[in-house]
């Protein structure tokens, strides 16, 4: 009898991890708070970018974002890159615009380009590409023969990084000039670009681990 109200007196051994999963909860949902209701992510983002270097170089690149439809529409990034590197070219801070991304995004940048004043012939096209390691060996293909190799890469400031790294591992001397980086204030939108910024880490972190960058 007094062993059977031993075992029934016992406490059950089975609720104490319960117990040590409720910080990890409360973690989780100030994190998550964080996130949707603070300016974290686009803090992140443009720490990930660091600071603008706008002095002249060989040429302006800009890298592909997203494409173009089959009516030669832009995405937004992909418009916003285009028009910082214009914009880039109209300081005269290099005499070279040159446009990446698939065929269909590179013809409807040179045609917006062009509409902006950048004449015909200070525009090149790089050859469409699938990773950032395999647009950088096609940028490096078409300009290094030109003897360009201090460029200004313009690129958002999430994809920077892995972009810098990339451009100077192939042989340029590069100087940031990510667009800007003010970002979303809605908080569906923050977490979309946190879901983004750990994607684009994972990202650069593999590139690192393979000997990529």
């Amino acid at each position: 009898m007094v062993d059977f109200l031993q075992s029934t007196d016992a406490p059950a051994p089975h609720h104490r991890p319960m117990r040590g999963l409720r910080p990890l909860g409360l973690v989780a949902l100030l994190l998550f708070a964080a996130a949707a209701f603070t300016p974290l992510a686009n803090w992140l983002n443009a720490w990930m970018a660091g600071g603008a270097r706008l002095e002249p170089a060989d040429a302006i690149v800009v890298l592909g974002r997203g494409g173009a439809d089959t009516d030669g529409v832009l995405t937004n990034r992909s418009l916003r890159r285009v028009l910082h590197g214009v914009g880039l070219y109209r300081e005269a801070l290099a005499p070279r615009l040159v446009l990446s991304g698939s065929a269909e995004e590179v013809e409807a940048r040179t045609t917006l380009a062009q509409g902006f004043g950048v004449p015909a012939a200070a525009i090149l096209s790089a050859g469409p590409a699938h990773t950032t390691r395999e647009e950088a060996d096609q940028l490096r293909r078409l300009l290094l023969p030109r003897d360009t190799r201090r460029i200004l890469l313009v690129a958002d400031p999430i994809d920077m990084p892995r972009a810098r790294a990339a451009m100077e591992r192939v042989g340029f001397t590069v100087l940031p000039a990510p667009t800007a980086a003010t970002g979303p204030s809605q908080p569906e939108a923050r977490l979309g670009l946190l879901r983004d910024l750990v994607i684009e880490l994972a990202g650069w972190t593999y590139y690192r681990l393979t000997g990529a960058l």
